[in-house]
């Protein structure tokens, strides 16, 4: 992680980079990192690394400029832009992101879902997260070396 990348990626979002969140990319679970996406999908070789919870600060960075880099239109019809404070850590694969508020005023990791326009709490903070990637990627869903 450079400094150029952190000033980056705070800049993306008006604020800090949680702490929490950093540590956590330093210390990334090793398991999640050969962890196949999904048990229903053999043939798919991507890992939870590369979708669900991104385990590289750039995957990161350019995961929220492209968020960032276009508006949509919502089920009204009115333009949505990506709200500066939500950083995104991952996503579903299916359109959905996963997200942290910066500034701690929605605590937790959100769930961004794409059909709706919505934003829902899916868990309670970024260590429950973890654990939830964790229990559905985790040892059993480990690819072999």
């Amino acid at each position: 992680m450079s400094e150029e990348q952190l000033r980056h990626l705070a800049w993306l979002c008006g604020d800090d980079v949680p702490a929490s969140y950093l540590s956590l990319l330093a210390h990334y679970p090793q398991q999640l990192l050969t962890a196949v996406r999904s048990d229903d999908h053999p043939d798919d070789d991507r890992c939870v690394a590369d979708v669900e919870l991104l385990a590289r600060l750039a995957d990161v960075i350019a995961i929220n400029e492209e968020a960032r880099a276009i508006s949509l239109l919502n089920p009204d019809g009115e333009e949505f832009f990506w709200p500066e404070q939500l950083l995104i850590i991952g996503e579903t694969g299916s359109g959905d992101y996963y997200c942290l508020d910066v500034t701690g005023e929605c605590p937790g990791v959100l769930q961004y879902r794409h059909q709706p326009m919505e934003f829902e709490v899916i868990a309670d903070t970024l260590e429950e997260f973890v654990e939830l990637v964790l229990a559905a990627f985790g040892e059993s869903s480990a690819v072999e070396n």
